[in-house]
């Protein structure tokens, strides 16, 4: 179901009671406990900065190092070294995070406290990094209990900080 800007990766297709994108694929990560597992923890404003860029990144911080033990000897291992360990990395790191151990790119858009939230918000479980869950019920006691799609839970105290997050894939 697309909302003003964005997907919404949890919609519900009529012909099946999983999570989805509205072709009937679920999001990359999607994990049997009902969470998503999440790349990109480094965010400019609203810009997410892809997880394959920073391993390229530090594919050319470890190239460079070696390349400067190498160019006084070996000037043509010390190019091809820089210029392949990024590439090589950061396709790696794709690789991983779209075939190994899927995961979608999220970035967070807000905070909320715990009191506040609503069934359908997409919660960051842990802090404002890693896996997201979909708020399916919550209840007020003491505490807040919060009840996440495919049956986790938590519990928070009413005025917690939750970072609310948005699912790009």
């Amino acid at each position: 179901m697309r909302t003003e800007d964005h997907v919404d990766l949890f919609s519900k297709p009529v012909h099946t009671a999983e999570p989805g994108l509205a072709d009937g694929r679920p999001p990359r990560g999607l994990t049997s406990d009902g969470w998503v597992r999440t790349t990109g923890w480094l965010q400019f404003g609203d810009h997410p900065v892809s997880s394959a860029h920073i391993a390229a990144m530090a594919g050319l911080l470890w190239a460079s190092v070696g390349a400067a033990s190498l160019v006084s000897t070996f000037p043509v291992a010390a190019g091809v070294l820089v210029l392949t360990v990024p590439a090589l990395c950061g396709a790696s790191w794709w690789l991983f995070t779209t075939r190994l151990r899927p995961a979608s790119s999220a970035r967070n858009i807000g905070t909320k406290q715990a009191n506040e939230l609503v069934p359908g918000d997409l919660v960051r479980l842990h802090g404002s990094i890693g896996p997201i869950g979909q708020v399916t019920l919550v209840t007020f006691d003491e505490d807040v209990r919060v009840t996440f799609h495919g049956g986790e839970h938590q519990s928070w105290a009413h005025h917690h900080v939750v970072h609310i997050a948005e699912l790009l894939s």
